[in-house]
């Protein structure tokens, strides 16, 4: 029997399939708050009208469908062992942050000009801060997560953590489709990634007895964001600068 004890998956190993369940999740989430309005738009009927799909939204959802598929495949490969696969697809990861962030920017920006983009009753001018708002947070963990490739630690919490902060807008079409009023799809979609945090944080807790630096940092910067957006984005100073972003300023 005592050959058999000590069998079971190690605690690398146990780590790996976390963040690759995380991953999971993740994937879920977008898929299933994305089909409606993107990805099934053609078989299932949008909750409320929205605005049709132009090519730098299709350019958007394909940059960041790839994205999020990467990180699914990346997670796995390290959870199979694959690392310098992993290694070698980091190369795709950098062009596509690269490419993804300024895109994000035109994005936002762009959806100002399409009102049927915001919850309803919810201001496209107030709302073109959840994305823009949201780049320079997304942005700075990716960039630092990449920084700190030689540190595997903290690498894979800031990526997860930038992932978990990607997932609001998910979430909040999920979130959506229930019919809760506009106003509450902002506060609750930040629930869904504030949950997701902390089941990090708690499991670095459980397992190690410590709380890691990168996950408790990144998590900070990240509800700071959540909790700021809706204070900032209903302020003359900020309506006045996304009507300039719009043009009409």
């Amino acid at each position: 029997m005592a050959q058999f004890a000590g069998a079971g998956p190690s605690k690398a190993e146990r780590e790996h399939r976390f963040f690759l369940a995380m991953a999971a999740t993740i994937l879920t989430l977008t898929v299933i708050g994305f089909a409606p309005s993107y990805y099934l738009r053609a078989f299932i009927a949008p909750p409320h009208p929205m605005e049709p799909l132009n090519p730098l939204v299709h350019l958007h959802g394909l940059v960041f469908s790839a994205w999020v598929i990467l990180f699914m495949v990346q997670a796995g490969l390290i959870s199979a062992g694959k690392r310098h696969i992993h290694r070698q697809l980091g190369l795709l990861g950098m062009l596509l942050v690269a490419i993804m962030i300024p895109l994000a920017i035109a994005v936002g920006i762009a959806g100002i000009d399409r009102p049927l983009t915001a919850p309803p009753g919810i201001d496209p001018l107030s709302w073109a801060a959840l994305p823009l708002l949201d780049v320079p947070v997304f942005g700075g963990l990716m960039i630092a997560a990449l920084a700190m490739r030689h540190r595997s630690d903290v690498h894979k919490r800031l990526m997860l953590v930038a992932m978990i902060d990607m997932v609001q807008p998910s979430a909040g079409r999920l979130i959506g489709m229930s019919g809760v009023p506009g106003e509450a799809v902002g506060p609750l979609s930040g629930l869904v990634v504030l949950l997701l945090l902390i089941v990090l944080i708690v499991r670095d807790w459980l397992v190690t007895r410590r709380f890691h630096p990168a996950a408790i940092i990144g998590s900070a910067i990240v509800v700071a964001r959540i909790v700021l957006t809706p204070v900032i984005w209903s302020t003359p100073a900020w309506m006045d600068f996304a009507r300039w972003l719009s043009g009409a300023g």
